[in-house]
């Protein structure tokens, strides 16, 4: 029941979230619209006068040029302009455009406007006609040979219509698209908040203590539904890297106990026994080897290790640790073969490379029965130098050559021997060197394969296993 209501509640909240969400974000997308739109509209008007007024002297201009050639030739005169703007009237009794002439004093000799003659070139005018009040008009002046003035007036009724209502025009425009705004704006800013209210819920469960919970995909398209899958994988991620680290406290528990346990066996024994320090000092520093492992795979998997990269002759290297570890191998029982080694450069850390080749012989002494042989060899192959560990001991599982490089990890008939942690180790410094480890059957027993680049450049892939 708590449960139940601890999800209601919950989900009320990110209901209420989702509310909240919307916030100003409609208003100010709906004002960004009226604004837009009125600037819209501002500059179509501007284009649509500017049209307007050209055609209107471009109008004037092609009438002036008519009577202009009036005279076939020859000067026009006063007299041929005025009876053609006499008949004009007689034909035309309805027309917005209209012809007068001027003699060189400024007495009007044609036409029925009432105006004073306007300033050479295109003019604004303002004019008495039909008993309407002043009117507005556009005039072209234009100087006869005679010295008369022939002016042609362009009525601007229709213009001035349109600078009257296109404000309004524009105003009910900006207002549409500030309402139309708003409410694709809400429509909209519901939709992401109904999501973001489920992610939301999601991570609330997440942070609640529950890892399987998933972000919902159903329904989801586009940017939304690629969102959702990544913070999914990201949640996988986050699942698999909790399981891990409770495997590994788990594990670590289990790799500290069977040491202390002894231990303090040992202790218990009795004082008396001249035995019981150098046992005690035996398992204080098997724990204490647990830990350096630990401490030594963290740095390196963190990239805290100093390394000390250089170049580094790596067959004098692998000679150098098969001198070293031929006696431990002899006192188990067995024998380790030095075959063809090469002599390539790498860059890289000669202690890590060396921790490396010690943990791959040593993990032959502690896994393997009395008596197996080791072989290790070095070359140079597809740009890359390749070391293998072989030996003839009974071998490892294909299902257990993933695992036993995860710290603490042990084949499945394998003993409590060992931290666990040798292959891990090794595991850890081949990555960091940009090399690869690869496990295989040496028929008998078990290979292990490092590649390491020649360059660091290079890359030798990332895999462990067949």
């Amino acid at each position: 029941m708590r449960l139940t209501m601890r999800g209601a509640a919950r989900r009320g909240a990110g209901q209420l979230a989702a509310g909240r969400g919307l916030g100003r974000l409609p208003i100010q997308i709906g004002l960004s619209f009226t604004v837009m739109m009125a600037l819209v509209g501002l500059i179509g008007f501007s284009i649509a006068d500017t049209w307007v007024a050209r055609r209107v002297d471009g109008s004037l201009r092609a009438h002036a040029g008519k009577y202009l050639h009036l005279g076939r030739g020859r000067p026009v005169t006063d007299a041929v302009v005025a009876a053609r703007i006499a008949d004009w009237q007689q034909r035309k009794i309805l027309s917005q455009r209209t012809y007068l002439l001027f003699d060189r004093n400024g007495r009007r000799i044609a036409g029925r406007l009432d105006i004073g003659p306007p300033p050479l070139g295109y003019s604004n005018v303002r004019f008495h006609a039909g008993g309407r009040g002043t009117q507005k008009g556009r005039a072209l002046a234009t100087r006869l040979p005679s010295g008369s003035l022939l002016v042609i007036v362009q009525h601007s009724e229709a213009g001035e219509s349109l600078h009257a209502l296109l404000p309004w025009v524009v105003l009910a425009l900006s207002l549409a698209a500030a309402g139309t705004g708003v409410a694709v704006t809400l429509v909209f800013a519901r939709l992401i908040a109904v999501r973001l209210a489920a992610t939301q819920e999601t991570a609330d469960a997440i942070a609640g203590g529950d890892l399987s919970r998933r972000v919902p995909t159903h329904g989801l398209d586009g940017v939304f539904a690629g969102q959702a899958d990544s913070l999914n994988r990201m949640l996988d991620r986050m699942d698999d890297l909790v399981r891990a680290q409770r495997l590994f406290a788990s594990n670590l528990a289990h790799d500290l106990r069977t040491p202390l346990t002894r231990l303090r066996a040992i202790l218990r024994g009795g004082a008396d026994d001249p035995a019981v320090p150098e046992r005690a000092e035996k398992e204080c520093a098997a724990i204490i080897r647990i830990f350096d492992a630990l401490l030594r795979l963290a740095e390196i998997e963190g990239g805290r290790h100093p390394a000390a990269f250089a170049p580094l002759d790596l067959g004098a290297l692998v000679e150098d640790v098969a001198e070293t570890m031929e006696p431990v191998l002899a006192d188990h029982g067995g024998a380790l073969v030095l075959d063809g080694v090469a002599h390539p450069v790498v860059a890289g850390d000669a202690d890590l490379l060396g921790q490396m080749l010690v943990n791959l012989l040593d993990n032959v002494v502690t896994h393997t029965p009395p008596g197996t042989a080791a072989r290790l060899s070095l070359a140079i192959e597809g740009g890359c130098a390749r070391i293998v560990v072989s030996d003839d001991g009974p071998g490892l599982a294909q299902d257990d050559r993933t695992r036993v490089v995860r710290a603490f990890e042990r084949a499945a008939r394998a003993d409590t021997r060992g931290s666990g942690l040798g292959l891990a180790i090794v595991q850890a410094i081949v990555r960091f060197h940009g090399g690869t480890l690869q496990l295989g059957d040496a028929c008998p027993g078990l290979s292990v394969e490092v590649a390491l680049p020649l360059t660091p450049r290079d890359a030798c892939g990332d895999s462990a296993g067949d």
